[in-house]
Formats: structure tokens, sequence, C-alpha cells
């Protein structure tokens, strides 16, 4: 795949005013395989733009249920409509912030996102599509360094410039192993074949022998490698061997080119080093993770000011119904309530875009009320990092992230906390929502 079709493929429509979409041509559908409508087009049917099923940032329900099949109406009824009016985007769909750079577009191709997508769909419980997944989700999460993941990338694509690749592609140089100088040297003969190769692996700290067999074949190898995975500290012992298998990359070119020879033990040393370095980071990564959640749950509460109105809100969501009740509280600093709302929308397959939509839904609210400080009281941790962040997950939150951080810059001053406690009060509106048919508000008097 070249790289225009590459990113053709993982680009989708973002949709704001759907003005610059065409319903029948553009990729805008999340869900769909290559973003595009799957549905017959109607006899006589003369809309064309995304807009037309658009009426007051609202999506027109009959109209879309008559023009798609059941299956794609509802595909399309969970996308969230930008109500800041913005131009359609371009969103990359490889990237979480949906803009494309050169590193997520190599990533995305070294992957092989877009032809193994198609290739699962196909092949689906084929035991080549499942080994195939298995390689590479375990290659991308392995706790290494990019470059070795790169190094072993190219080693499973049979690419890696051994002796004999080099003399096939050019006809140039010596396919003999330049280490023991008794085989032609393939990627398999100088990781295991390779006398100087044996001598580093029987001084490594763990011993593969149930792979000896699968030692002709790379792939083979690295797959049944894999079943480790299901023993104690198994991924531990994978990336160090990868580690193994990069230091002996290594030491071969300082020998091919620069005839310096390094002891098997030092060899053994130098992985176990870079091993345990990326161990390390990883350990701080995870610590510093934990701190910025504790500092979200304190910090922001503690710069909450008497004027700001606090607001909490729930999500109820009924199966029967496919309906989420939205509850929505508002109160003084010091627990004294102002206004409340109970509001009901459609449920989405995922309970995280809800909640943001019941927090959108909030601060519109807040807005109208004309409050001109607020603090929004959020119990889900990865919702509140989204904000924060500006960065969503997919396509359809990014809309809502989008829509959020536009409606903050409304007021003098709109915060986020993480607040994992229930609030009874919010608890019960979302319940009572789920049985409504028109939204509902109540306003104290005392606070107008």
């Amino acid at each position: 795949m070249n790289a225009r079709d590459l990113v053709q493929n993982g680009t989708r429509k973002k949709i704001g005013n759907g003005k610059a979409t065409n319903i029948w041509r553009d990729n805008w559908i999340p869900g769909n395989r290559d973003g595009k409508v799957t549905s017959v087009r109607p006899l006589n049917c003369k809309i064309k733009r995304v807009e037309e099923l658009i009426c007051g940032f609202r999506w027109r329900i009959p109209l879309v249920f008559r023009t798609f099949n059941r299956k794609e109406a509802e595909k399309i009824l969970e996308i969230p409509i930008s109500i800041s009016g913005k131009d359609d985007s371009n969103y990359w769909i490889h990237s979480g912030n949906g803009i494309y750079t050169v590193n997520s577009g190599y990533k995305a191709l070294c992957r092989g996102t877009v032809q193994y997508k198609e290739r699962r769909e196909k092949e689906a419980e084929t035991s080549i599509a499942s080994s195939y997944e298995k390689q590479w989700k375990w290659m991308w999460r392995l706790n290494v360094k990019s470059k070795i993941k790169h190094f072993l990338w190219k080693c499973l694509h049979g690419l890696l410039p051994v002796n004999s690749l080099v003399f096939k592609r050019t006809h140039k140089g010596d396919p003999i192993c330049g280490g023991c100088g008794e085989q032609e040297e393939s990627i398999e003969h100088m990781f295991f074949q390779c006398s100087k190769a044996q001598e580093v692996w029987k001084m490594a700290p763990l011993q593969w022998d149930g792979l000896r067999e699968q030692t002709g074949n790379f792939q083979a190898w690295w797959t049944a490698l894999l079943e480790a995975t299901c023993r104690t500290e198994g991924k531990e012992h994978i990336e160090l061997t990868v580690n193994i298998l990069w230091q002996l990359w290594k030491r071969r070119n300082e020998w091919q080119f620069n005839a310096k020879h390094r002891h098997p033990w030092k060899i053994i040393q130098k992985a176990l080093q870079e091993w345990q370095e990326q161990k390390d980071v990883q350990s701080k990564q995870e610590i510093v993770s934990e701190d910025a959640v504790r500092a979200d749950e304190e910090v922001d509460q503690e710069e909450a000011g008497w004027n700001e109105i606090q607001i909490r809100i729930s999500t109820k969501e009924q199966d029967q119904s496919n309906r989420v009740g939205m509850g929505i509280f508002a109160s003084t600093f010091n627990n004294h309530w102002v206004a409340a709302w109970a509001l009901f929308d459609r449920k989405t397959v995922n309970q995280l875009q809800s909640t943001a939509e019941a927090v959108k839904m909030a601060i519109i609210k807040a807005r109208h009320q004309q409050w001109k400080e607020i603090v929004v009281h959020i119990t889900s941790p990865q919702l509140l990092k989204m904000i924060k962040e500006r960065k969503a997950k997919d396509i359809k939150m990014a809309t809502l992230i989008d829509d959020i951080n536009d409606l903050r810059s409304l007021f003098q001053k709109c915060s986020f906390c993480l607040d994992r406690s229930l609030d009874s009060r919010c608890e019960a509106i979302s319940d009572y929502a789920l049985g409504i048919f028109q939204d509902e508000e109540w306003i104290n008097p005392q606070c107008v």
C-alpha cells in the first residue's frame, strides 16, 4: 500500500455542520470498515449532504431511518453533532488527536492496520489470522525501545540486511556469515545457527530449549515464543529475549564493519542492562500517572471558590427503551441547591460518550443561567484526562471534547475536578429522567 492509500483509508470526516460531507461518497460513518455508507440509496432520494440530515444541532431521526438500513441508522445517530457550527474536518483515526503525522503514519503502516482489518473481517477465526494478530499485538505491546521494535519488525518481514539478502538483491559482497564463515548468513543463521550466536545463548539467564525445532524460520520461532506469555513473568522474559536479539545484531555489525569482537558475556550484560533500564522507565511512568490522578482530586478542589457553582452529573442507561437518563445538579460551594435538570437522549454503545454528552449539556445549561464561575465534577478519570489534554480516543469523542472546551471559554472560570463519589440527588434525577418524554428543569427561586 502506498502512502496516499494509507492516508485515505485512515482518514474519516468529522462532522461539524455537515455541509462539506457527501453522504454517499465520503468516509464519515464510524464503525463501518472504510467509513462509507453501505445502505442502498433509496429511489428518488435527492439528499446529498450530511447537513440535510441535521436540524437544530440534532439528527432528523425519522429521515435517517427512512434513508438508511436500521443498523447504519443507529451508527449515524450515535455521531455527536457539534454545537459550534464548525466546518467538517478530516480526522486521522490512527492518532490520539486526529492529526496525521509522519510518525503516526509510519506506525500505522508497520502494524499493517488497514490490511489486517480487512483480512480479519474475511478470515475471522482462521488460525492464520489468529497467529497474525498475536504477532503484531504482542510486538507493539512490548516494553522495549522503539528502535528495537523497528528492528524486530524488519526481522519478521525478512528485511534485515544480512549478507545473504544483500547478495541476493545486489549480487555484491559475500553471502557467507562473517562470524563463523561456514554457511550463508540468513536471519535464522545469524541469530540461532552461527556458532558465535550459540555461545551467547549458552550464557543467557533464560533458555528456550523447546523452540529449537523452530529456529529454521524466524516467524515460526517468534510465534512459538509468544506462547510463553501465559507463564509467570513470560512477557518480561520475551522482552529480555528481544534485547538479546538486538545485541546479537549489534555484535554482528561491529565485527562486520569494524572487526571488533565482544565477549559473549558482555553481550548478555548489555542486554540485561537495557532491559532493566526500560523496566525502570515504565515503573516511573506508572507512578507519575497515579500521582497525576491524585493531583486532579486534590488540587482542583482546593482551588474552588465561594462564588463558584458546583455541578454534579449522573447518567443511567436503560437497554429496553434504548435511552439514557441524565441527572444534573447544581449547588453552591456550601451545598445549597441552585438548579437541577432531568434530560434524556438515545443510548450510545460507549458509556463514556454518554457521560461526555451529559457534561456538555450541563455546561450549556450553566451558560443559559449566565453563571460566571463553575466547577464540573467528573467521575471518570479517563474523561477528565481527555478534556484537560484535548485528546480523544476516537472520532466521536473528539467532537464532544472539542465542544466542551469551546463552551469552557464562555465563562470567566470553568474548571473540572475528579469526584469519584456518587451523588444521591443526581442518581435519583437520572433514574427519573428515564421515564420522561420532555426535558425538565427546577430552578431555586431564591437563587434567581
